[in-house]
């Protein structure tokens, strides 16, 4: 049984290495996309025109509380507008505490700060024009009139501006860009794999190979097996050149993090391709459907789970429809191992999604072929 298993898993070699074109896009096309994809967001987020909500405690002087809003609304690059409640949040959102403006007023000893809360999308030089600005406005309007001045210049020592991001980290464009690449590379080994596959069934190579006593079980895993061992060096080709080729252009290069963690996640999430692979393989009639209805598939679950559009950007809704993807399992635990360096604990769920995903993409596809193959 060993033996023959072995002659299937050299013939799986043999075909796999006769195109060496089709071989070679399978590592090269993934890396320009991870060097073009890094690249291209690296400065994401930076726009103009960032929505501003502030909410001023109603307890401040009102003269000088409209006077601050007013000032607020003519910020150039920042559409502000006055919240009625702290519950109405914005890609910034400012919270001026009771008593802030009567500390400045009366130079009245306080520690009292304005909160300045951001999404972590964006750009830091944003974030930064913006404190500057406010900074600015503030300044403005307590040096504007002579009986609030002296005070004012005194609390000038103190630091009255207190800024923080909310909700999770965002990765930056590299950690964004290589673990994309990688899961959808790996789904897209359903081309070569289902043309091959497609071929001998029409050659009858399965048919030949069951007369000499092989069951459809080992004709499948041999497949498996060497579509698993080519994703494996696929991925850990991806990796190096986030590691060593991306800084190349001026960019971070990649932190891998946990070792044993990264090639588990990456035999788990080959196995799902290669399971849903093989499922497009025995459905379809011909290669021409394959190639057509796996590349469709492929792209609608890539643009599903966060590879053509990084979720942190998507609404709620979409992040939330994002989470039946296994494009969307596999990415999620590369950013659990890039971004926050957990482990295998922290991917264990991941993984066992993925793991059951190309289970049972195998378990069925093997049932229809096997049923086909007796009719």
């Amino acid at each position: 049984m060993i033996r023959i298993f072995a002659a299937l898993l050299k013939k799986e070699f043999l075909i796999i290495f006769r195109d060496l074109h089709a071989l070679a896009a399978l590592f090269l096309l993934p890396s320009i996309f991870i060097l073009i994809m890094s690249y291209a967001l690296k400065d994401a987020n930076s726009g103009t025109n960032i929505k501003c909500i502030y909410y001023i405690d109603e307890n401040n002087p009102q003269e000088i509380a409209q006077n601050f809003e007013k000032a607020m609304n003519e910020l150039q690059n920042f559409s502000c507008k006055k919240a009625p409640n702290t519950e109405i949040k914005g890609d910034i959102t400012l919270f001026i505490p009771n008593g802030f403006f009567e500390s400045f007023q009366n130079n009245i000893e306080s520690d009292l700060q304005a909160q300045v809360e951001y999404i972590p999308t964006l750009n830091t030089a944003a974030v930064q024009l913006f404190e500057a600005l406010l900074k600015e406005r503030i300044i403005m309007l307590f040096t504007s009139e002579s009986k609030y001045a002296p005070p004012f210049v005194t609390n000038l020592q103190k630091p009255f501006i207190k800024s923080r991001a909310t909700g999770q980290k965002i990765p930056n464009s590299v950690e964004q860009s290589v673990p994309s690449w990688i899961v959808f590379a790996m789904f897209f080994v359903l081309i070569p794999f289902s043309t091959v596959f497609i071929v001998e069934k029409k050659q009858g190579t399965y048919r030949r190979l069951k007369s000499m006593g092989l069951n459809a079980f080992l004709f499948f895993a041999s497949k498996t097996l060497a579509y698993n061992i080519v994703n494996l060096f696929q991925g850990a080709a991806l990796l190096l050149v986030g590691v060593y080729i991306v800084p190349l252009i001026g960019l971070d290069g990649l932190n891998i993090g946990d070792i044993p963690s990264v090639l588990a996640l990456l035999y788990v999430l080959s196995f799902a391709a290669v399971g849903f692979a093989l499922f497009i393989a025995v459905v379809c009639k011909s290669t021409a459907e394959a190639v057509i209805t796996g590349g469709v598939s492929n792209i609608l679950l890539g643009a599903i789970g966060g590879i053509m559009v990084p979720k942190y950007i998507m609404p709620p809704l979409m992040q939330q429809i994002s989470n039946i993807s296994p494009m969307s399992w596999g990415f999620d635990a590369f950013i659990q191992l890039f971004l926050y360096r957990g482990k295998i604990d922290a991917i264990a769920q991941n993984l066992l999604f993925l793991l059951l995903f190309g289970t049972i993409m195998f378990i069925i596809s093997l049932f229809i072929f096997t049923r086909n193959s007796d009719e």
